[in-house]
């Protein structure tokens, strides 16, 4: 049975009346548990071997190397790291710990032999000297740069690249493109390309020019390297202005660009370098990047398109296919992290090699024509940040990990942790009829995991996704009576998020694009036929975060309203037993009557700097209400939050908190950095 606390403390006062008038015998003295109690449950084991950028060259010694940039996390002790391997007998021969690097997109090698890494976390440009066993931090080329991207040297060395200045307070600025030259041992800035490009996402040098692409509004652009004019070209035709020019490779007086984001296909296209214009006026439809291999004699070269190493000649537009799709257990091929024509010393038979995102190598033999796609020997994973946290239908604790997935659960019976193979990153999870349902990025997908069933051959499996509707991040998803409610974030290049319903009984989905205007859906909770949510106006935008309530039945939008003038957020609702509506913005706490829409109450806990915000993420606050002990737990901004709904107070103290996860009543779980923690507020279960 569920009591209030009004309710238990009126038993508490009866039974003590009755024991003094001798009517009941006081019972023995016990020692009263002292409450809250933590355990720590050991570190989420989220690993993953994630290599986002690569380069594959002919070193001046004459040795073939393949460059790739393994992701880590440095607050676990794995930062980024350099990995040198060996293409022929697909094992790593060196590795170089790049301090506080997340990362890297970009690798380049310079005509001399150094090895040029972008990465991000710390925004910092790494370079391996040819020849050296010491690789140098040469630093970011700003105070305010979070990312470089992907970048290429000249023939002298100089490495150009481009930033995010994710660092910056504010609104998001532009970014810039900038060059490091070794005879100065400095960055030179070149300067941005307007406002709206907050990416300049990728930069190839050809023919003594710059060629850049710019992101989330699509633009191309041509920039001089010792003056620093900047050329605007043509988009191809019909392209949409949602997109990055998200990867630029030159071979043999074509420049090869691929197109990424927004509503419809990534693509690629092909700028004839001489001519000044796009090759042909055809797509080259589903081409991977991250690079094509250099060309044959006839100008053919070799890419990734459609999930399948294809060659292609420019000149005619003509597609040869090679019928190498990969290792279907390995994922086939996704990509080319730094194709290129090698020849096998053992052989003499010339061999097309390139990484792939997960650790993985590509050799195809251009005589036999016969391919393999192997793992890497030596290329060990690192710890990866987690990204989402919940309990699921088996009562395990479940986490998913950033960026190249990872997928793990704890069992409170057994106090083990499983690990699961799923390449996918998860941005919320929930639980509803019995299935956990994992909230994935990119294009917004929802998946189902059965946990009653093993893990694997379609379990999980994709349900749908929102692309279409210009979708990116399930931030939240809720039970909402025979629906799965979700909550998005649409891609940076649109404003509106949505919400969607999920029918599991006929696997139909409904999507409500713009439900909250031009903003996220951070929240939602459910409660008698209408599901109520929450808002982010934050980033970019600078808007004050909505509650918005829906009707499932007829599919209507009955009010929206906004509750705290100045927070540009509300990321976690949840009722109590009462029927009472509260939520968190994220140092503020608020009550809001559903009949009225007028906030009965508001209290703030921390002050949160909103005009200084540009990427605040909904995963940070966290409300659910325990009918167990009749109090609001979760936390937010970093703090976990006990909080009493008759007066708003919280007691959750000073306890450090991440992301969070609880049945309504029980332990509470929460992330301390990579740490699982649980909390025990009261004893669990309940005797009896």
């Amino acid at each position: 049975m569920t009591y209030r606390r009004s309710t238990r403390v009126w038993l508490a006062g009866l039974l003590a009346v009755l024991v003094t008038a001798g009517v009941l015998a006081p019972a023995p003295a016990a020692v009263a548990a002292s409450y809250p109690q933590y355990a720590n449950r050991g570190a989420i084991p989220l690993t993953a071997t994630t290599t986002a950028g690569g380069e594959t060259a002919r070193m001046p010694d004459g040795t073939y190397r393949t460059w790739l940039a393994v992701s880590g996390l440095p607050a676990a002790g794995t930062p980024a790291y350099l990995a040198e391997v060996d293409p022929f007998t697909r094992t790593v021969v060196r590795k170089f710990t790049m301090p506080d690097a997340q990362g890297a997109w970009g690798v380049s090698v310079a005509s001399n032999g150094d090895v040029f890494v972008a990465t991000y976390g710390k925004g910092a440009l790494f370079r391996l000297p040819w020849g050296g066993d010491q690789i140098q931090n040469l630093g970011a080329p700003t105070q305010y740069t979070s990312f470089l991207w992907e970048g290429d040297t000249d023939d002298q060395g100089r490495l150009y690249v481009g930033t995010t200045e994710g660092f910056a307070p504010g609104t998001l600025p532009p970014g810039r493109l900038v060059g490091w030259d070794p005879a100065t041992n400095a960055f030179r800035d070149y300067g941005t390309f307007g406002d709206r490009y907050t990416y300049v996402r990728s930069v190839e040098y050809a023919d003594g020019q710059l060629y850049v692409g710019l992101g989330p509004v699509t633009a191309f652009y041509k920039v001089d390297p010792v003056t620093g004019e900047k050329t605007e070209l043509p988009l191809p035709p019909g392209m949409a202005l949602d997109k990055y020019t998200y990867q630029l490779d030159d071979a043999a007086g074509f420049l090869y660009v691929m197109f990424a984001g927004g509503v419809e296909a990534s693509s690629g296209w092909v700028w004839d370098l001489k001519a000044g214009g796009w090759a042909r006026r055809a797509s080259l439809g589903d081409y991977r990047g991250q690079s094509v291999s250099s060309a044959d004699r006839a100008g053919r070269v070799y890419m990734v398109r459609n999930g399948e190493l294809t060659e292609y000649h420019p000149r005619s537009g003509h597609f040869r296919s090679t019928g190498f799709a990969g290792n279907v257990d390995l994922g086939g091929l996704s990509a080319a992290k730094g194709m290129e024509r090698i020849v096998d010393p053992s052989t003499g038979h010339e061999l097309i090699v390139a990484g792939q995102p997960a650790g993985e190598l590509m050799v195809y033999d251009v005589q036999t024509r016969t391919g393999t796609l192997d793992r890497i020997a030596g290329l060990t994973g690192t710890a990866t940040a987690p990204r989402s946290l919940a309990v699921g239908p088996d009562g395990r604790v479940y986490g998913g990990g950033y960026f190249s997935g990872g997928f793990v659960a704890w069992d409170p019976r057994t106090g083990e942790w499983t690990t699961y193979d799923f390449r996918h990153q998860v941005e919320g999870m929930a639980t509803h009829n019995g299935i956990l349902y994992l909230g994935v990025y990119p294009n917004a997908e929802i998946w189902a995991y059965d946990p009653a069933i093993p893990f694997g051959d379609n379990n999980p499996r994709k349900l749908f996704d929102m692309k279409a509707q210009g979708q990116e991040r399930p931030w939240t998803l809720t039970s909402a009576g025979d629906y799965l409610a979700v909550g998005t974030s649409p891609k940076n290049s649109q404003t509106d998020g949505a919400l969607a319903l999920y029918n599991p009984a006929d696997g139909s989905h409904e999507v409500f694009h713009g439900i909250a205007g031009d903003q996220q859906v951070s929240a939602l909770t459910y409660r008698d036929g209408v599901l109520y949510g929450g808002s982010l106006g934050c980033c970019p935008a600078k808007k004050e975060g909505k509650v918005f309530a829906f009707d499932v039945a007829s599919r209507t939008k009955l009010w929206e309203t906004v509750p705290l003038a100045g927070e540009q957020g509300v990321n976690a609702l949840a009722f109590d037993g009462q029927g009472r509506l509260f939520g968190i913005t994220a140092g503020k706490a608020f009550e809001l009557d559903p009949a009225t829409r007028e906030v009965l109450r508001s209290v703030e806990y921390r002050a949160y700097p909103w005009p200084t915000i540009t990427n605040f993420q909904p995963r940070a606050v966290n409300l659910v209400y325990d009918p167990h002990d009749g109090y609001l737990y979760g936390t937010a901004i970093g703090y976990q939050m006990r909080i009493d709904p008759d007066t708003l107070v919280n007691t959750g103290g000073n306890v450090r908190g991440s992301l969070f996860a609880a049945d309504p009543s029980g332990p509470k779980y929460m992330l301390q950095s990579t740490l699982l923690l649980e909390a025990r507020w009261y004893d669990w279960p309940p005797a009896g």
